[in-house]
């Protein structure tokens, strides 16, 4: 028999035994002490006469949910209660003040690089694991950049998950994958407009590493009244928090 068959057959039986099995717990119910259940067994109901006795459990004459089978689901719920039940929870949230221009404009200034639209980079990069090197990681790339810039010789970390190569990663990407706000890092190596290789140690979530970077497409920052509606709801934040 094919498997679609069985599928439908296993589930009208089980629907079947639930059935039967909410049947008999509400015979049982009616029956009274001391009556084998059993004896009803001769003379079963049809589904219409089921829904009925479901029906006179569940609810009374006017439709209404019978004591403890959740007879105030319809009730109608108090607004201004509701309300002040919310202005509670975001008291410390926000607040609905306008900023005035020039503090906007200067609560922009001390921020602004968190509006700046997302970088590319190309870089190579080598991994020193704290899980291999404990406390000695950052020393082991410092001594492997040390080696490299004396030498020449290109640093050789330790195997990892992270890809050896990135070509035109996103910062929200690297950040992804790297954490420890990884893309500011790289952003702030190459921000003077160097493409320094080798360089280092910058760290992350899994090791400290040395990086080589081939290409970097630095972010634009956006102009105020491009993302002024942004500024204003982070500046409201702020002011939140110190009140």
């Amino acid at each position: 028999m094919s498997q679609p068959p069985q599928r439908l057959f296993t589930v009208l039986l089980l629907l079947a035994v639930l059935g039967s099995s909410l049947y008999w717990l509400l015979l049982d119910a009616d029956a009274p002490n001391g009556q084998d259940w059993d004896v009803n067994r001769q003379n079963l109901p049809d589904i219409e006469v089921l829904q009925q006795r479901i029906n006179s459990r569940l609810f009374n004459d006017e439709g209404v949910a019978t004591e403890g089978m959740g007879a105030d689901i319809d009730a109608i719920m108090d607004t201004s209660s509701m309300e002040a039940k919310l202005a509670g929870l975001t008291k410390h949230v926000t607040t609905t003040r306008q900023p005035t221009e020039t503090e906007l404009a200067a609560f922009y200034e001390q921020h602004k690089s968190q509006y700046r639209e997302s970088s590319r980079f190309s870089f190579k990069q080598v991994i020193f694991s704290r899980s291999k090197h404990g406390g000695q990681a950052t020393l082991k790339a410092s001594q492997a950049l040390e080696h490299y810039l004396q030498q020449g010789v290109i640093p050789q970390g330790d195997q990892s998950q992270l890809a050896e190569r990135y070509f035109s990663a996103t910062s929200t990407r690297v950040d992804n994958e790297f954490g420890n706000n990884f893309g500011q890092k790289l952003f702030n190596l190459v921000k003077d407009g160097d493409l320094p290789c080798w360089t280092g140690p910058i760290t992350s979530n899994h090791g400290v590493h040395l990086v080589c970077i081939d290409n970097a497409i630095v972010g634009a920052v956006p102009e105020l009244t491009d993302v002024r509606s942004q500024v204003i709801n982070d500046w409201r934040f702020s002011v939140s928090k110190m009140d």
